[in-house]
Formats: structure tokens, C-alpha cells, sequence
């Protein structure tokens, strides 16, 4: 049945069962989001979702437009020539929401328990750079390094785990891997009520340092399906609709031509991104990477599946990132130039066969993908169909997420569909985390000769304390990924926002597409 005549039949429904379910109450921000948002231990992941911690818990700095690290519970720093030692002075009178004072001995027991647990968090490559950390004052915190790290503030800067619990909040153990009492931090924002399946709700949290939030509480309801939320709009129950993949681009569209409702769309704020292991057959053969980014016709993915609202992209970071604006050649789609890379390689096509062989084997590509996640099926499909036109065989393998998860981790693909890190981390950030064994990106450059060497050069990247040198290694790297087809470029991943003309205002998009700036938005009626 197709979606409008779904959407019609669910709102009509919605209508009928619930006529007096608008979101009424001037104090309250109603949003929506899949599923419930977790403990919210700052130093921990899933269950915990990433804007609901940033409401509550505070870094010491912010990343702001255009890359500028800006003060946040640190109010100034100073960096040692040497690059190792990084001394904060904190901001006085900032309390945790249940009053007790937020000071240097407090940022030490927080980073005592993120250390403890420092393998968990070792993706962030801050979290192998540290060596010590002390109180050097009441209000001041320092950090020393063993090796200068260029992005050490805009690690500092990312949703977790460098976020600050109040020590009242922690596990009799200390430490918090083991659970928290309760989530206090110094953020504007405060868990009152959480029930399961249902909702949870924030409250202003009175004792904030900075401006106070506008409206009094901030009502998260879980709404598993981006039709359910599209009707929970449309029907007053939700005052709001942020984010990417909250609904989808058709809905979104409809939402734009509708007079009721203000809605706007984000610039690029991270990137869509195929990644293709090198290291297993049949994508471990450079041609059939290349094949594979000739088939990909973004502009037919872009215009079909997202209406034209993504931008297309053509390399791995983003050019809106620091030290991205490559000036390197795209992959043409050309199907082609594809079949003649391919036969060039010694894939054959047999007489009367649709797929290419080489040594007896077939050009078979598993395209795995989220099985919820409908965009990446769409996407695959539209790929299979040019990319049979090859001679290639692209399977796509639709997963749950616990299992995709621990393939992409286990380097168990040919082909998944992810997005990078976008900021405050992208591109050194990222660029560090290659390195590391437990990531989808490691798993697929292990076929590379170059690999060591890409390795060598992001170490002297992350080291580098000359702006000049970072620029020209980051270049470096991402040129051996380009000309090497490791990835295919999709698109830019932008957020959306709706909201209903007259009654909420000041809704802005951040740098950070995992921030919701509920504090300064203001409910009208």
C-alpha cells in the first residue's frame, strides 16, 4: 500500500482516538525519539543515547562554527610548547544539579573512573594519549600527555566519555562502569521520570551556570516508527521533529509544502559512506572496488531516496571538515568504464552469464546493511540493478543491528553501508581511530600494502604540532584511500527539523548532529 494512503490512514485514526492529545502546555517541548534514552552514565554507551547525555552532562569545551573550540566548564586554558601539558582553568560557581560544587578535585574523580576503564574507551584516541591528570588549584585542572596529540580538545569536546558526573552520583565501587545512583551533571537539563516503552522527562535544571533554558521541562515520548511520529506531528501530540532519519524525505516534503508547519534542513553534517574490505574476496581486487564506485549512481540514490535534499559527496570526509577540501577526481558513474576495468582485471564474462568469473569464481558482493534501516535497503537495491549491468552480483543482506554491529567489528563484510564521525572528531579524530582494531575502518584497509605505512603517517599526524604538516598528511592518507577505492562517497548527512508555525521559536541545527539545543528553544502556546 503506498505511504500517503498509509499516512492518511493513520492520521485519520490518530484523529478519531485521540482528538484532545495536542501538546498544550506552554512550559513543556514535546519530542520524540525511538526508544527510551537510557541511565545516562556519561562514561558508558548504548543504552545511552547521545543527546538526551548532552542535555544533562557538560564537557570542558565546545566545538563551535567552522572547527573554533570554545569555553564550556573550562572558561580559558593554556597549552605547554611542548604540546604535553594542557592546564584548565575552570569556571567558579558551577554547581551539579544537586548542589554540590563542580571544582578541579571533582573533574579528577570523573577522569580517575574514565582511566580505569581506558580500553573501553580507547577509540578516542585521547583516551591513549593521557598520562596524568591532577588538581593543580581549586579551580584548575591539568592534563599531561606522553606524546603530543593536535585534536586533544576536540576529543575533549565530543559527547563522551569525557563528561562530568557529580561524585554524590557515583557507585559505592567508585567506579562507574559499574553503574550510577543517578544521572546528576551540571547541564541544563535534569531526568525526573523515565518509563519504559513510554517516555522520559527533563526538567530545567535551576542550578544551570549558563543562560537558564526557556521552557520548564522537555517531554521525550518513544516512537518507534518515523510514520507514527510524522502522524504524532500532525496531530499536536509532538511539538517537534529533529534529526536525521526522524521521518522520512517524502514526509519531510509533505511537512515543507504545508502552511502549518516551519521546517528547515542542516548543511552537511558528517557522511554517508559505502566502506569496502580490501582484505576479503572479492573486494580484496582493486578493479572490483573501482567497478563497484563506477555502478554507484549517487545522483540517482540522492534524487530517489532522498528528493534531492542530501547533498552528493564525493570522498570520504566532507569537505565542511578542517583540512578537507581535498581537490582530488571523483569516481564517475559509468557502467562502461566498469565492465572494461573489470575484463581489464580478468573477471570474464562466460557466454550466456549475467556475472563475471575469475579463476572459477564468481563476482558475487554481499551488501550488508541494518534490516530496519529502509534508505540502506533502497540504497542497495539501486546499486544491484546498475551494478548487474557489470556483470556484477550485489547481494543485499539485510541484519540486526546486534549482528551487524559485531561483523562490522569482527571485519566479517565486503561491503556495509556507515557514516563518519562528523564533529567535533572528523577528520583527525577519525582519521586516529583507523588504527584501531575494534572499527569497521581498520578491518577495511588490512588488505592494503600500504597499510603500515597509512598507520606511520596518522601517528605523525596526531603528534603534529605544525598547522601546515597536519593539512598535508591528512591529505596524504585520504588520497591512499581515494586512489585505492577503499570507500564509496554517497552523500552529506543532514538533519531535519519541523515544528508548527507560531508555536516554537529559536530552533537552530548545531556543528554536533547528536545535539539538540532544547535550552534555547522557546514554547509560544
Amino acid at each position: 500500500m503506498p505511504k500517503n494512503i498509509i499516512f492518511a490512514m493513520a492520521l485519520s485514526l490518530s484523529i478519531l482516538l485521540f482528538p484532545h492529545l495536542a501538546s498544550a502546555d506552554p512550559s513543556t517541548i514535546v519530542f520524540s525519539f525511538p526508544v527510551n534514552v537510557g541511565h545516562l552514565n556519561p562514561h558508558l554507551y548504548l543504552p545511552n543515547q547521545i543527546f538526551a547525555q548532552q542535555m544533562v552532562y557538560d564537557p570542558l569545551v565546545l566545538y563551535g562554527e567552522g572547527g573554533e573550540i570554545l569555553p564550556c566548564l573550562a572558561e580559558s586554558w593554556e597549552i605547554s610548547p611542548d604540546g604535553l601539558e594542557y592546564t584548565f582553568k575552570l569556571r567558579e560557581g558551577v554547581k551539579f544539579s544537586d548542589g554540590t560544587a563542580f571544582n578541579a578535585d571533582a573533574a579528577v574523580k570523573n577522569f580517575d573512573t574514565i582511566m580505569q576503564n581506558r580500553k573501553r574507551h580507547s577509540w578516542i584516541e585521547l583516551t591513549n594519549k593521557i598520562e596524568k591528570w591532577e588538581a593543580a588549584g581549586e579551580h584548575v585542572f591539568k592534563i599531561t600527555l606522553n606524546s603530543p596529540y593536535s585534536p586533544a580538545l576536540n576529543d575533549l569536546a565530543s559527547f563522551r566519555p569525557y563528561r562530568f558526573l557529580a561524585p554524590s552520583a557515583f557507585p559505592d565501587s567508585g567506579f562507574t562502569a559499574d553503574g550510577i545512583k543517578a544521572p546528576i551533571g551540571t547541564g541544563p537539563w535534569v531526568l525526573i521520570e523515565s518509563s519504559p516503552n513510554q517516555h522520559d522527562l527533563f526538567e530545567r535544571n535551576d542550578l544551570y551556570w549558563g543562560p537558564k533554558p526557556q521552557a520548564e521541562k522537555v517531554l521525550i515520548k518513544v516512537i518507534p516508527d518515523p510514520l507514527t511520529r510524522a502522524v504524532a506531528m500532525e496531530t499536536g501530540q509532538i511539538d517537534l521533529i529533529y534529526g536525521a532519519a526522524q521521518i522520512g524525505f517524502d514526509v519531510f516534503q509533505r511537512f515543507s509544502k504545508d502552511p502549518r508547519f516551519e521546517t528547515s534542513i542542516s548543511p552537511p553534517l558528517s557522511n554517508s559512506v559505502i566502506t569496502l574490505n580490501t582484505g576479503l574476496f572479492p573486494t580484496d581486487d582493486k578493479a572490483v572496488r573501482l567497478a563497484l564506485n563506477y555502478v554507484t549512481d549517487r545522483d540517482a540514490i540522492i534524487n530517489g531516496i532522498f528528493l534531492g535534499y542530501q547533498k552528493p559527496s564525493y570522498f570520504y570526509c566532507n569537505e565542511v571538515f578542517q583540512y578537507c577540501d581535498l581537490n582530488l577526481k571523483p569516481y564517475p558513474f559509468d557502467i562502461e568504464l566498469a565492465k572494461k576495468t573489470l575484463e581489464d582485471a580478468g573477471w570474464i564474462l562466460p557466454a550466456g552469464e549475467t556475472i563475471r568469473e575469475k579463476d572459477g569464481k564468481k563476482l558475487d558482493v554481499p551488501f550488508s546493511f541494518v534490516s530496519t534501516d529502509g534508505a540502506q535497503r533502497t540504497m542497495a537495491e539501486a546499486i544491484q540493478a546498475q551494478a548487474l549491468k557489470a556483470g556484477i552480483n550485489l547481494i543485499p543482506t539485510g541484519e540486526e543491528a546486534d549482528m551487524f554491529l559485531s561483523h562490522t567489528r569482527e571485519g566479517n563484510f565486503n561491503m556495509v553501508a556507515k557514516e563518519t564521525w562528523g564533529a567535533p572528531l572528523e577528520p583527525i579524530g577519525q582519521l586516529s581511530g583507523m588504527r584501531r582494531p575494534t572499527g569497521t575502518d581498520f578491518h577495511a584497509q588490512q588488505g592494503l600494502s600500504q597499510k603500515p605505512m597509512m598507520d606511520e603517517l596518522i601517528s605523525k599526524l596526531v603528534s603534529s604540532v605544525d598547522e601546515k604538516e597536519r593539512e598535508a598528511l591528512v591529505k596524504q592518507v585520504f588520497t591512499i584511500l581515494h586512489e585505492e577505492a577503499v570507500y564509496i562517497p554517497i552523500h552529506g548527512n543532514s538533519s531535519v527539523e519541523v515544528h508548527r508555525k507560531g508555536e516554537l521559536e529559536n530552533v537552530t541545527f548545531a556543528t554536533d548532529d547528536n545535539y539538540v539545543a532544547f535550552e534555547k528553544m522557546r514554547k509560544l502556546k
